[in-house]
């Protein structure tokens, strides 16, 4: 098991304490350690009390986070706001990503590219080629026999006449598909575009549970917030050996 960077620094910090405690404890007796050891015990024990406790209360302020503490008011601040996290989610892929004027600009300027490796004209080409169409052809020229084209196509013959409208459809599908698409396209309704995302995310979003959102979260941000303890560690041990310092400096015995 890999140990996250925030509790190796609170280990650390808890070495260093713990190190110039037992120093500072071994010194109240006379000549029981070196002198250098003697004027280390209380930089390390200021050092390390001090990152110690920096690096815990940030510690302590992560899991307050995802997790709800025992006796702790306002702990479990993501499970307890799921609900409010759901909608500010939402809120925030509407009003960024689907936004009405935004949807009418990509319609208008993305055109054929909305819906990259779709031929629309390759593929009724092919549907044209298939037996489906020549059935579905044969089909609509035996019910013209009982009109009044009937004596015509009795006389150019069915086959022949299927061979044509085919090539009549073909080359109507070539001119008239690229225009169609774009009119489709520019018919699209960015109101009505909207409101199909914004169900679709209300549905998908019902289905998030307060451990799903923590999840999420933990995913997202957890590896970050392990600067925050590390961060917590460092700047409580300078603040610590600065305050020695001072101490030492001005011979204030009432500060570590």
């Amino acid at each position: 098991m890999t140990l996250e960077k925030g509790t190796v620094s609170n280990l650390i910090s808890a070495t260093v304490l713990l190190v110039g405690w037992v120093l500072t404890m071994a010194g109240v007796y006379p000549d029981a350690l070196p002198f250098g050891e003697q004027a280390a015990a209380p930089w390390l024990l200021a050092v390390g009390l001090f990152g110690f406790a920096g690096g815990i209360t940030n510690w302590l302020a992560v899991k307050m986070l995802f997790d709800r503490v025992p006796l702790l008011y306002g702990s479990g601040v993501i499970p307890n706001r799921f609900e409010e996290i759901r909608a500010t989610i939402k809120n925030l892929i509407m009003a960024h990503f689907f936004d009405e004027d935004y949807l009418r600009r990509f319609f208008k300027e993305a055109g054929s590219e909305l819906f990259p490796g779709v031929d629309l004209r390759t593929q009724v080409t092919e549907l044209l080629q298939s037996e489906e169409a020549d059935k579905a052809i044969e089909r609509q020229l035996d019910k013209l026999k009982d009109g009044a084209f009937g004596m015509m196509i009795r006389m150019a013959g069915t086959d022949i006449l299927k061979l044509v409208v085919k090539e009549f459809l073909t080359g109507l599908n070539a001119e008239l598909m690229p225009q169609l698409q774009g009119k489709v396209l520019g018919s699209l309704d960015p109101a009505a575009v909207r409101d199909q995302v914004d169900a679709l995310l209300e549905r998908k979003l019902q289905e998030l549970t307060p451990e799903t959102v923590k999840e999420m979260m933990e995913h997202v941000i957890r590896e970050h917030l392990g600067w925050l303890i590390v961060w917590g560690n460092v700047f409580g041990g300078v603040i610590g050996f600065v305050s020695r310092a001072a101490a030492s400096y001005w011979g204030l015995t009432q500060i570590p």
